[in-house]
């Protein structure tokens, strides 16, 4: 199996070099890991010591910036090491303050896992949620590196319990010095494998999506486009959310839209304007709005986080294809939240639905029904309150976490 999985990461990387012909992210994905460990080399030289904190993408990284934040308090003389695997996070985390070097993730052969290890020589290692590398969790085993995973999640459908794999992948997930897990399910799943060293965090997305709703963000157009109209932001939608803004706009005149895409290049932008030319739109980028035109279009990243605040509901995307976004980011602002079908690995989508401001959408006349009530201002005054009151349950996982990493600093 060990064969099978180095095999399996070298045809990747074979995949990404011909991806890398037609695709720009690709080839950001093989330039920015080009001659590696020659741009490592200031991290080698770095006499501080590091805590290594790696995220597979900027949402991932979501989880890891509340971790970053208190370990930077706690430990103010350590260095930091931020690694990403996709270039999303590389190229957009913006909070560069928190690391002292910030780097991609070599791919995981074994020469470039001992390599690695040895140049950045982490004191403690963070990775978060489903990044399991086995050769580098190996080289830091081998070094007698601790290594914490969190705040992850497991189910029993994943590679790792399957008859064929676990003899290969139980040992490493039972060398990790301390797992990490959301919920009880998860726990009681490695428990039944026989892997003790497992505690509860819970899901630090909450502490930084709380965090990012506190911060001060004004944006004087924003307000004045929306004329204290109801707002419907739809983030990071795909073409099936976009579906309903017709009908919503047919059925809602005085309503206000907008929509943030998951994919902001120019080419899907175009096709969206040429979508809602006979409705108006207004472009984020744009110097001059139209205030009287329905449709805000964001055109840009960065602003999706912050915009919540400004809407009395959001459409998350995603639940009818390739999965859903975060849910978490629009919840923070004590707003309900529509989405389609696929949202079973989200737990916390669960609990929305369960307490009564989360709505699986599965059509236009059921998204209408709910949009009618919520045009009612003591509706939506019920909800917040319901996400009020649970939103405190949902805190504390990157204290939990940092307290784990303390500890394991201090143990000789």
């Amino acid at each position: 199996m060990q064969n099978l999985y180095n095999f399996g990461i070298q045809a990747y990387g074979l995949g990404i070099r011909i991806a890398s012909l037609f695709s720009a992210k690709a080839q950001e994905f093989i330039g920015g890991r080009k001659d590696w460990r020659a741009q490592y080399l200031s991290i080698k030289k770095d006499p501080k010591a590091k805590i290594w904190l790696h995220a597979a993408s900027l949402g991932e990284m979501e989880q890891g910036v509340p971790i970053l934040k208190k370990l930077r308090k706690e430990l103010p003389h350590h260095h930091i090491v931020i690694s990403f695997f996709s270039p999303s996070g590389y190229l957009n985390f913006k909070q560069r303050d928190l690391a002292e070097h910030i780097i991609y993730l070599p791919l995981d052969s074994p020469r470039n896992a001992g390599d690695l290890i040895k140049i950045i020589k982490p004191e403690l290692s963070i990775f978060i949620k489903y990044e399991i590398w086995i050769n580098l969790f190996k080289a830091l085993n081998k070094e007698k590196l601790p290594l914490i995973l969190a705040p992850a999640v497991f189910r029993s459908n994943q590679i790792y319990f399957q008859p064929i794999a676990k003899n290969f992948f139980l040992p490493v997930l039972n060398s990790i010095d301390k797992i990490m897990v959301q919920n009880i399910a998860s726990q009681n799943l490695l428990k039944a494998h026989n892997i003790t060293k497992v505690e509860i965090c819970g899901d630090s997305r909450f502490d930084q999506a709380i965090a990012n709703a506190r911060e001060e963000y004004v944006q004087e157009k924003v307000g004045s486009f929306l004329e204290d109209r109801f707002c419907l932001i739809f983030g990071s939608a795909w073409p099936p959310e976009e579906a309903f803004i017709q009908e919503i706009l047919n059925s809602f005149p005085k309503i206000k839209i907008i929509l943030a895409p998951h994919d902001v290049s120019e080419a899907n932008i175009q096709r969206i304007t040429k979508k809602f030319a006979g409705h108006g739109f207004n472009l984020f980028s744009d110097e001059k709005w139209n205030n009287h035109k329905p449709i805000l279009i964001i055109n840009n990243i960065g602003h999706l986080k912050k915009l919540y605040r400004y809407a009395q509901a959001a459409f998350i995307g995603g639940g009818y294809g390739t999965g859903l976004h975060s849910t978490v980011e629009a919840v923070a602002y004590k707003i309900p939240v529509f989405f389609g079908p696929k949202h079973h690995k989200f737990q916390e989508v669960s609990e929305f639905i369960s307490g009564g401001f989360g709505f699986q959408i599965e059509s236009e006349t059921e998204l209408l029904g709910i949009l009618r009530k919520l045009q009612e201002q003591g509706y939506r005054k019920e909800l917040r309150g319901k996400i009020e009151r649970y939103l405190p349950t949902k805190t504390g996982a990157a204290d939990k976490i940092c307290a784990v990493a303390l500890k394991l600093l201090e143990t000789p």
